[in-house]
C-alpha cells in the first residue's frame, strides 16, 4: 500500500528556516553584553585609580593637579580649569590640565574666570551647569571664535557643609550626557573630600563680605592702637640710702680692735663707735708722760740754779725748751690715743655692711668706714643698666615697687643721674640715678630694695613693645 506523502504547510517551512538566525542573535547579544561589561570594569578600574592617586597626594597643590590630569580619564573631557572662588566673589584658575604652572595674566585664563563669573551672576555657582560657546562668554572675543571645545560643564566643589569653595570646568567637542554628568558630580565629591582633608574646613570656608570688612575695622582699629603715644619705661633695681650722711672716717692709722654698735642701730651724739687697737698708743702716751716729767724737773733745776750762778741762765733756756717739747708730744700722745675711740657725730642711724669685715682690718686716717644718716632723710638709688638707658629728664617720674611692699608703690622724682655708665657690685655697666622720695608719711627704711619703674619720653605703643627686639635686631645686623 502505497503512502501519499504529504506535502509540509508554508508556515512550517518558515519556523524552520528562522530558528538558526535566532540562535545568532542570541550569541551576538552575549558578546555585546560581555563587551559592556568588560568596559564597564574598565571605567570603574580607571575611577578606582583615579581615586587612589587623589588619597596618595602628599600636598594641596599636588592634589590640585591630580584633580585636572586625572579627570580627563574618567570624563572624557579635553581641557580642565580647576578655579577657586574667594571671599567677595573674586575667581582664580588654579590649575589647568597639561600645564605646570598657571599664568593668570594670560587672555584664555581671564577668558575662564569672565565665564564663571557671568555663570555666578546669572545662574549662580552651587549647581551645576551644562553650556555651549557662546554661552557666558564675549561672542566678539578672541578666545570665544579659536576656542576648538565648544560644549562645558561647571561642577561645583562643595564642603560637607554643602558651602560651594572651588569648582571645575570641563571643556570638550562633543555634547554632555547625564550619565557622565553623574559621574563628575560623584568625583567632585571625592576631590572636595580630599581637599578639606588636606586643607582644613576653616581655610576653605568663605568668609563673608561684613565679616570681611570687619577684619579691615580690627586691622585699622589695630593700628590705632599702636599708634597711640604712651610713656617709655624701664625696670632697675632701687635701693634706698642715706640723703646727707655724715661719714664716720678713721681718724688715725691703726687696726681696728672692736665695734660697739650693731648695723643699722641708731646712735645718739657722742656715743662711741668702735675702738682701734691702743697698746702702741697708751705706750707712747706713757713714755711721753715721762719724759715730760723729767724735762720738766731738768728745767726747775735750772730755773733755781739760775739765781745762784749767772752761767746757769744760759742752761735755763735750753732746758725750758727741751720741756716745751716733751710736753707738746705728750699732748699729741694724749690726743692720738684719745682719738683710738671714735664716737658718733650726729644722731641717727649707724650704716655699715658687716662687723666682722672691719674688725683686724688696717685702715688709715680719712678711709671711710661707716655713715650715720637719718630716717627722714633719704634718696633712691636707681641702677639703670645700659641695655635700658632711656631719655631722662630733670623730675622724671619714678614708681617704686619695694620688695617689702610690692603692692604699695611709692613715686619719686629723678634729682640727678650719672653722666658715664659704671660698672656696679656684678661688674655690670649702670647709670647711677638719685630719686627723692615724694611727700611720705611712713618712710621706707634706710637698705630696702626692690625694683624701679622710670618713666621716660613719650613714644608709639608698637615701638614700646617691640624697643627690645628692634634694639637686638639692630646691635645683630649692624644697623
Amino acid at each position: 500500500m502505497s503512502v501519499a506523502k504529504k506535502e509540509m504547510p508554508e508556515s512550517a517551512h518558515k519556523k524552520i528556516d528562522t530558528s538558526a538566525p535566532k540562535q545568532n542573535v542570541r550569541i551576538e547579544t552575549a558578546r555585546d553584553i560581555g563587551s559592556e561589561v568588560q568596559q564597564r570594569s574598565k571605567g570603574l578600574e580607571t575611577i578606582l585609580a583615579v581615586d587612589d592617586r587623589v588619597r596618595g597626594a602628599k600636598s594641596t597643590r599636588e592634589l590640585q593637579h591630580v584633580i585636572v590630569n586625572e579627570s580627563r580619564k574618567i570624563t572624557g573631557a579635553r581641557q580642565i580649569f580647576l578655579v577657586r572662588l574667594s571671599s567677595g566673589g573674586k575667581i582664580q584658575v588654579r590649575a589647568v590640565s597639561s600645564l605646570a604652572l598657571v599664568e593668570r595674566d594670560t587672555p584664555l585664563v581671564r577668558w575662564v574666570e569672565s565665564a564663571i563669573e557671568n555663570i555666578a551672576n546669572e545662574r549662580g555657582l552651587d549647581a551645576p551647569v551644562e553650556f555651549a560657546l557662546p554661552a557666558y562668554v564675549d561672542p566678539d572675543a578672541d578666545e570665544t571664535k579659536t576656542y576648538p571645545f565648544r560644549n562645558f560643564v561647571w561642577q561645583p566643589l562643595k564642603l560637607t557643609s554643602s558651602e560651594t569653595f572651588a569648582g571645575l570646568l570641563f571643556a570638550r567637542e562633543r555634547v554632555w550626557h547625564p550619565q557622565e554628568m553623574r559621574v563628575i558630580a560623584r568625583q567632585a565629591d571625592v576631590y572636595a573630600n580630599a581637599w578639606q582633608a588636606h586643607s582644613g574646613k576653616r581655610r576653605l570656608r568663605l568668609q563673608p563680605k561684613l565679616r570681611k570688612n570687619l577684619s579691615y575695622v580690627g586691622l585699622a582699629a589695630l593700628v590705632i592702637v599702636a599708634l597711640i603715644p604712651v610713656p617709655l619705661t624701664a625696670l632697675a633695681p632701687v635701693e634706698i640710702v642715706e640723703r646727707n650722711a655724715g661719714i664716720v672716717a678713721a681718724p688715725i692709722d691703726g687696726v681696728i680692735a672692736s665695734i660697739l654698735v650693731k648695723p643699722n642701730e641708731i646712735v645718739k651724739f657722742g656715743q662711741p663707735i668702735l675702738r682701734f687697737e691702743d697698746t702702741n698708743l697708751r705706750n707712747r702716751f706713757e713714755i711721753a708722760d715721762r719724759e715730760m716729767h723729767v724735762a720738766k724737773t731738768k728745767y726747775d733745776r735750772a730755773q733755781r740754779a739760775a739765781f745762784s750762778d749767772p752761767k746757769s741762765r744760759h742752761e735755763l733756756q735750753l732746758a725750758k725748751t727741751e720741756y716745751e717739747l716733751k710736753k707738746a708730744e705728750l699732748d699729741y700722745a694724749s690726743d692720738i690715743l684719745a682719738r683710738a675711740e671714735v664716737t658718733a657725730s650726729r644722731e641717727g642711724i649707724l650704716i655699715y655692711s658687716d662687723k666682722n669685715k672691719l674688725i683686724g682690718r688696717p685702715v688709715k686716717t680719712g678711709e671711710r668706714l661707716m655713715k650715720i644718716g637719718a630716717p627722714n632723710e633719704i634718696q633712691a638709688r636707681i641702677d639703670l643698666p645700659v641695655a635700658d638707658a632711656i631719655v631722662l629728664a630733670k623730675d622724671t617720674k619714678v614708681r617704686l615697687f619695694l620688695d617689702a611692699a610690692p603692692f604699695q608703690p611709692r613715686l619719686a622724682s629723678i634729682m640727678s643721674e650719672s653722666y658715664h655708665a659704671e660698672p656696679n657690685a656684678s661688674q655690670q655697666l649702670v647709670y647711677k640715678i638719685k630719686a627723692r622720695l615724694d611727700e611720705e608719711k611712713f618712710y621706707p627704711r634706710i637698705g630696702a630694695r626692690g625694683t624701679a619703674q622710670i618713666y621716660g619720653q613719650n613714644v608709639p605703643l608698637f615701638f614700646f613693645l617691640l624697643r627690645k627686639p628692634i634694639s637686638a635686631f639692630r646691635q645683630y645686623f649692624g644697623l
